[in-house]
């Protein structure tokens, strides 16, 4: 059996990160990270040609959470930053075959600026009427402290057109999930907090409007909060991997259970057994729930109750002239109630420029999700068809790509249904109490990139002591 100081199941950003933190605090310990898969990085994947680099699953990580950019600059990766190009920091979303800009001034559910919004044809007037409810209703459930799911919230607030034509479509572009069973104070607390202070959903977001105003943009477009690396986010899996050059990095390593001895964790994997007093698991949760049924059931129960949807990113690489000109925006994203295979598409070209040449297009559409995952169950040339099908609709491209790059993510995004603060605390009260374990992932505090490196940073710290 294997000894070390501490074990790291799961070699995706959470893992390496964990990793990377225990060697900072401890560089004598020896520490292994064991990945089920073919290679390091999870679903942090760039597909690098001459010429070209393609994202084949996240693109950008949010400046406004520190976590993340904090990693960067201590990997010294910080010159390598990439902001989105500012001449396209708008998104558009579709009704019928035509593709409406975002108006300027909303974020998210509702408007902060109320003339744009009027003069847009996204909503229809009566739906707009409707919306104006909020201005006289009472605060409801959320603002009490109750769970509520965002679908509720929004109809109670500003209506059902409102929900499929505004809210659904920008929240799923975010967490693929089902508006009907998302947890709106786990997931928006923002809109929990506007409605509680200002009780009007519209009058907070007039306010927030004006103090962005008053603090000299220093929020800016929604598209500036984001970022990435030059040559692609797997940039920064690659100087992990590098800082990691002490530790016991493997790959194609199956754990299929885990127990715990009087001071040790003891591995269960295809590549033998390991041993270690302090385990990470940075798995998505129903991969936790898989190996601890024998340490803890109810942790196992806990953590497997957590569902996950599954998405398909494509991407579509064009000859620039053979293509309409595309709107001047990063991307758009699609309603549910569309019934189209696409969810939402970006144009990689102009939302981080230098990813390809001068006369390369590249299109990156996302399929399935919770409210679309029965759309995955086909081929890929299935998939692709339908996918073409929108694009011509919507963007009137009838030229074939000249390459097709589809990445399948089975159970990748973890959905934070109702109850998921419940479900949070009873897996991290018994994790507590089993010593030296820490789980980190999609499934627990959120589901971004930087939620999960700031996770990796807290195990650590309380691992490492």
């Amino acid at each position: 059996m294997d000894t070390f100081d501490a074990l790291v199941i799961g070699g995706g950003i959470g893992g390496l990160s964990a990793a990377f933190r225990l060697r900072q605090r401890r560089p004598d310990w020896r520490v292994a990270v064991l990945e089920s898969g073919t290679r390091l990085g999870g679903v942090i994947a760039t597909r690098r040609e001459p010429g070209l680099a393609l994202e084949l699953g996240p693109d950008s990580i949010i400046r406004t959470k520190p976590a993340g950019m904090k990693l960067i600059t201590d990997l010294g990766l910080s010159e390598l930053v990439q902001d989105t190009d500012p001449r396209f920091r708008t998104a558009y979303i579709s009704r019928g075959d035509r593709l409406l800009p975002v108006p300027e001034g909303l974020y998210l559910l509702a408007p902060g600026r109320w003339l744009p919004f009027l003069r847009s044809p996204l909503v229809s007037w009566a739906g707009k009427l409707r919306m104006g409810l909020d201005l006289v209703l009472p605060r409801g459930p959320a603002a009490r402290g109750e769970d509520e799911s965002l679908a509720g919230f929004v109809r109670r607030r500003l209506g059902r057109e409102a929900l499929e034509r505004i809210a659904q479509p920008m929240i799923g572009g975010i967490y693929t999930a089902d508006p009907e069973r998302l947890s709106l104070p786990f997931t928006m607390p923002q809109f929990v907090e506007m409605e509680r202070e200002h009780r009007s959903l519209l009058l907070a977001m007039r306010a927030r409007a004006k103090a962005q105003q008053s603090t000299a943009n220093a929020s800016g477009p929604r598209y500036g909060l984001f970022a990435s690396l030059t040559g692609g986010l797997e940039t920064l899996v690659e100087a992990l991997v590098e800082r990691l050059a002490g530790c016991d990095l493997r790959t194609n390593c199956l754990a299929t259970t885990v127990t715990r001895g009087s001071e040790a964790w003891q591995v269960t994997t295809n590549q033998g057994a390991f041993s270690a007093p302090r385990l990470v698991l940075a798995t998505p949760a129903h991969a936790a729930a898989q190996v601890l049924g024998v340490a803890d059931p109810v942790l196992a129960e806990a953590c497997g109750a957590v569902p996950y949807a599954s998405v398909a990113t494509v991407n579509l690489v064009y000859d620039t002239a053979a293509i309409p000109a595309l709107p001047p925006a990063a991307g758009f994203v699609v309603p549910a109630i569309e019934g189209r295979s696409l969810v939402a598409a970006s144009f990689c070209h102009q939302k981080y420029p230098g990813r390809s040449g001068a006369d390369t297009a590249v299109l990156r559409a996302f399929i399935g999700g919770a409210c679309h995952e029965a759309r995955l169950a086909v081929g890929d040339d299935v998939l692709l068809a339908a996918l073409r099908h929108d694009l011509r609709d919507l963007l009137g491209i009838t030229a074939a790509p000249r390459q097709v790059v589809v990445s399948r993510w089975e159970r990748a995004m973890a959905q934070p249904i109702l109850g998921h603060r419940e479900r949070l605390a009873t897996i991290r009260v018994r994790e507590a109490t089993l010593p030296g374990l820490a789980l980190i992932g999609n499934g627990y505090e959120g589901v971004g990139i930087p939620d999960i490196i700031s996770q990796a940073d807290v195990a650590a710290a309380r691992l490492a002591g």
